[in-house]
């Protein structure tokens, strides 16, 4: 209370209500996974990192669009005329977003592990990363990971244990399990995924049939078309000259987006690594303890990519596609040749202000370099260009100094070979796929091939699609409603048709209790999410994912807004505060329809008080315990019609 010594007239407000429940989201799903690309400004930098979106278009813009699929036989009939197709992915992290997108959902994060390369496999411990790297953040509510889909049943086990356990660690969140394409009634997946935190997870079956467009081009089936019994070959459908040059065009496009990648990955030092991840690997390492050995591996690493651009514009390794070469050969010349030339230059120098300091630098420049195009000038000949004069003040002296005196020489090294590898890769790629458009407009046969498989049914997990489900019904009804009894949108079929003797054994485990949502087709309804329950099916409290991921809310929502009773006064003041925040928010879920009971006295209760939750050795350790219950609404599973006859009685 202020103190008043001047005689005056004063004016104090007086706080008599409770502060208010601020509630949280509940449909933000997390979806983990390989995608084209992860670029927000250099490749690379999204790798990991999960970044929200609202829109499949951003999706696009950020992590790229779908991934090639694996063609693996393309059946034409002796007119050249599109029979069927045999096709498959490994990676179905596009089209789950385009299930959640279509079924209702709206914002959402993304977390790139990779690039989804149709002739690679998924790797489970880049996607047990990427879940991990979801830890720290505190929105997502819903976890996913479609492409965990495709891995053998051990590895799948481990990514969704590894979920599971962050769900159960953190309490905030669910995770919508897939099973393997071939285990549709579970049987390998309820035998690998353990017992622990089962009430946090909610499973579905099976796979389902779409019709979306696929990223099909000429690499995916110029070798695999079946005429007649036999395998040939796309060129052999033609005699004209022109779409022969054609295809080579394409083929030597291919063979250098290819082979640049792989020489990447060598410059890289393997493992899939942006030249950007790299070079913040080296920096990391330098700024972590400042040392000449760490500045020589940023040399070394920027001689390796001007090595791998000589190897691109000169040689016999060269890139096949003259328009290419050319542009590594003009990337040399400007901007390559000046910050090179300086970044030696200055080089130069480091080594003779350490050499004459009590330090000593072993100089990365050599004539072993390989890079002795003449579009360089002779700045790697057997002669170096002089050693600056003005690169290192003369004020500077300590090892720190000198070294952190190269920084920007190495920057500007990295920013110009950067600008040109990735300069090189998308004009590589923009090569391929100019002529492969030119292809499709001239060549009637590869158009109708195209065309026939972008009509061939695909399957993909079915996770995406429920995400988008939570989302629709959380928006439409509420988070208590049970996401079930709802038609899925975008979707042909399920991959198998389950009658009523296999939901028996989906959705009541007598074993273990792990339930299985299961995904019906039903005639003049479409394809329906027949199923509710979360992994813990014989538990009565938390049998139903309505009420899971309802407790999860109201608990997130009461948590974040009594953090302005951390510190208050222990006393009745407080205690009636957050008592009555807590009761009014129920009481507005009991009036939607959240909570049962024929008055809110019967649907909740909150108690908060000395003798009450409370004794007085909790309020000398600053313990503030407040207990709330909740009949929280559950669906009703099993409508029960009981007939009888009547007597007649008049």
């Amino acid at each position: 209370m202020p103190t008043y010594r001047t005689p005056d007239v004063y004016v104090e407000e007086i706080s008599v209500f409770p502060p208010s429940v601020a509630e949280v989201e509940t449909a933000i799903p997390a979806f983990v996974g390989y995608t084209e690309f992860a670029r927000r400004i250099v490749g690379g930098d999204l790798l990991n990192v999960p970044t929200r979106l609202k829109s499949l278009l951003e999706y696009e813009a950020l992590f790229g669009k779908a991934p090639r699929i694996n063609v693996s036989k393309v059946v034409i009939d002796d007119a050249n005329n599109f029979v069927r197709a045999e096709v498959s992915s490994n990676f179905y992290m596009y089209d789950s977003l385009r299930l959640f997108f279509d079924n209702g959902g709206g914002d959402c994060y993304v977390v790139s592990v990779g690039a989804d390369n149709y002739l690679t496999a998924a790797d489970h411990t880049k996607l047990k990363a990427g879940v991990e790297a979801l830890r720290k953040y505190d929105e997502p509510t819903i976890l996913l990971f479609p492409d965990a889909a495709s891995l053998p049943a051990d590895n799948l086990a481990v990514v969704q244990q590894a979920a599971l356990a962050q769900c159960g660690a953190l309490g905030d969140r669910v995770a919508v399990l897939d099973m393997r394409k071939d285990d549709p009634l579970g049987t390998a997946f309820r035998d690998k995924l353990g017992i622990n935190h089962l009430k946090y997870g909610a499973a579905y079956t099976p796979w389902l049939k779409l019709n979306y467009s696929k990223n099909v081009g000429y690499a995916n089936i110029k070798s695999v078309i079946e005429k007649g019994g036999s395998t040939v070959t796309l060129q052999s459908l033609t005699s004209d000259a022109d779409l022969l040059a054609l295809m080579k065009s394409i083929d030597d496009a291919q063979a250098d987006v290819a082979g640049f990648a792989a020489r990447i990955d060598t410059a890289t030092g393997g493992g899939g690594k942006s030249i950007s991840a790299r070079q913040a690997d080296l920096m990391t390492e330098y700024r972590s303890s400042p040392s000449a050995v760490d500045m020589q591996n940023l040399f070394a690493y920027l001689y390796k990519l001007a090595e791998l651009v000589e190897t691109c514009a000169n040689g016999g390794a060269a890139f096949v596609h003259g328009k290419l070469r050319n542009d590594a050969a003009a990337g040399i010349v400007s901007p390559l040749k000046d910050a090179y030339g300086k970044l030696i230059a200055f080089e130069q120098e480091l080594k003779t202000r350490m050499d004459a300091a009590p330090f000593s630098y072993t100089l990365q420049w050599s004539a072993g370099i390989n890079a002795d195009g003449a579009q360089w000038g002779g700045i790697f000949a057997g002669t170096p260009p002089a050693a600056s004069s003005t690169g290192i003040p003369p004020a500077l002296a300590t090892e720190p100094e000198l070294l952190n005196a190269a920084l920007p020489f190495v920057n500007a090294a990295f920013s110009a070979a950067s600008g040109v590898i990735n300069s090189l890769s998308t004009g590589a790629a923009s090569y391929r796929a100019t002529y492969e458009q030119s292809l499709l407009e001239n060549f009637g046969v590869y158009a109708n091939l195209i065309k026939g498989i972008n009509n061939t049914l695909t399957s993909c997990p079915p996770s995406g699609a429920i995400a988008g489900i939570y989302s629709l019904i959380d928006n439409q009804r509420g988070v208590w409603k049970a996401p079930a009894n709802v038609s899925l949108n975008s979707v042909i079929a399920p991959e198998v048709n389950f009658d009523s003797s296999d939901t028996d054994g989906l959705n009541v485990d007598a074993v273990a209790g792990k339930s299985i949502n299961a995904i019906r087709a039903f005639a003049g309804k479409g394809t329906l999410v027949w199923g509710a329950r979360t992994l813990a099916g014989n538990d009565n409290e938390w049998r139903y994912i309505s009420v899971r991921r309802f407790f999860n809310m109201v608990e997130e929502s009461v948590k974040k807004s009594t953090y302005w009773a951390v510190f208050e006064p222990n006393d009745a003041n407080t205690w009636v505060k957050v008592r009555g925040m807590i009761e009014n928010y129920l009481t507005q879920k009991w009036r939607e329809g959240a909570l049962a009971g024929a008055t809110p006295k019967d649907a909740f209760f909150v108690r908060c008080g000395l003798g009450v939750t409370m004794n007085a050795q909790d309020i000398l350790e600053g313990r503030l315990n407040v207990q709330i219950g909740m009949a929280a609404v559950r669906p009703a599973e099993f409508i029960i019609l009981q007939f009888s006859h009547k007597l007649q009685t008049s």
